[in-house]
């Protein structure tokens, strides 16, 4: 017997998005094993409210509606997988909910905990605007739902070890999965040494967390050095008149002698537009200041792009700084800008990097996530299962 999932989380079923590419990868692996998977996204929970401070509040509510429905008109399920604060008021519900049956495994995309504090280390920055009111109200609606959703559910799944650490103490079986590639993308990445010449790529939404502030000093700092480096920025989301606008507030973050050298770009839904830029460009470049994982660095990787990579990002944990990626600390412009400098200059340091890379991530496959994580349904199923509460017989 096969397991039934159902993933939950409130954010826009939009792939571009590393929190919604993650549950869909997963459920196609799983799939592949014969599972069957349900995935529940911001329309499934439903449009109302629009605004973005109260459906934050109110998305632990949403879902568990959500899954209430779900559950009549399509289950049962054996596990339900939400993300974060979305498991809440699934866990505070439970026992008195249709779904009591079920598993609850509460997954990380980034603990909204360290997501705040990145926030409020921008705001003594000076790059954002973050009073003590909205980080209470933050803390109220999102920081503690989400810590109680872990502490009530029957397993989490985390994205680096800072987070299992902290996890850890007060959560029943915590693992640290990390996100993959698609086999599929590892063969069609080009042989070593092949022609590229697009030069720095940066993949990411435009917003303080991915350290735009320090990518575009470092940049500055480049450009006064007389390396001419061009820097491609693969981050706008909007369409058409839309996307004019957005191109502009990009571009004012840089430098006037910056702007020559810069390239905008429309974040595609197409992923072979996404992986060709990946096989073009010489090296991608992921500053972020605040990051759970940070996918888009497997994916350079697994075309042989190599990563200039802050610590910041959990990804990095799975990299070794000189062996398949250049690691800089979080939130260091200077050091960002030696490590481009130094890579961009090197060409046999960046086949190197390229070579070692690759290698490292064949190993993290979306079928070695799924297998990890369907261990870990199981685990819950057991945990659940050891409480008394009525499930059906263990697959």
């Amino acid at each position: 017997m096969k397991l039934r999932v159902l993933f939950v989380s409130d954010d826009e079923d939009d792939i571009r998005i590393g929190a919604v590419k993650a549950p869909h990868r997963l459920a196609e692996a799983l799939e592949a094993d014969g599972c069957e998977c349900t995935l529940l996204f911001h329309e499934d929970l439903g449009r109302w409210p629009a605004r973005e401070r109260l459906r934050l509040a109110l998305a632990p509510w949403l879902a568990w509606r959500a899954v209430c429905r779900a559950w009549r008109e399509r289950g049962p399920f054996d596990v339900i997988d939400a993300a974060g604060a979305e498991g809440f008021a699934l866990g505070l519900l439970r026992r008195v909910s249709c779904y009591r049956g079920a598993a609850l495994v509460v997954r990380s995309h980034g603990l909204d905990r360290f997501y705040l504090a990145g926030l409020v280390a921008d705001h003594r920055a000076g790059l954002l605007r973050k009073p003590w009111h909205r980080r209470i109200l933050y803390h109220c609606t999102r920081v503690l739902p989400e810590a109680a959703a872990y502490r009530r559910a029957d397993a989490a799944i985390v994205l680096n070890r800072a987070e299992e650490r902290l996890l850890a103490p007060r959560t029943r079986h915590v693992r640290t999965i990390a996100h993959g590639v698609l086999r599929s993308r590892l063969a069609e990445a080009p042989p070593a040494g092949s022609p590229r010449g697009g030069g720095i790529l940066f993949s990411g939404t435009w917003h303080t967390g991915k350290g735009i502030h320090y990518l575009a000093e470092a940049y500055r700092r480049l450009r006064a050095r007389g390396v001419d480096a061009p820097l491609t920025l693969l981050s706008g989301m909007e369409e058409g008149a839309e996307f004019e606008k957005e191109e502009n507030w990009i571009r004012s973050y840089f430098a006037p002698q910056c702007q020559a050298g810069l390239t905008v770009l429309r974040r595609s839904h197409d992923q072979d537009a996404v992986f060709a830029l990946y096989r073009s460009h010489d090296l991608l470049v992921c500053p972020s200041s605040t990051e759970g994982f940070g996918m888009v660095v497997l994916e350079a990787l697994s075309q042989r792009l190599p990563v200039v990579c802050s610590r910041a990002a959990g990804a990095a944990e799975l990299l070794e700084d000189g062996g398949n990626a250049l690691l800089v600390p979080a939130r260091d412009a200077a050091a960002l800008a030696g490590a481009l400098e130094r890579l961009w200059l090197d060409s046999a340091l960046r086949q190197s990097l390229a070579e070692n890379g690759y290698a490292r991530v064949t190993e993290l496959t979306w079928r070695h996530a799924a297998a990890a994580t369907q261990e870990t349904y199981r685990e819950a199923r057991r945990a659940t299962l050891a409480a008394g509460s009525p499930q059906r017989s263990m697959p």
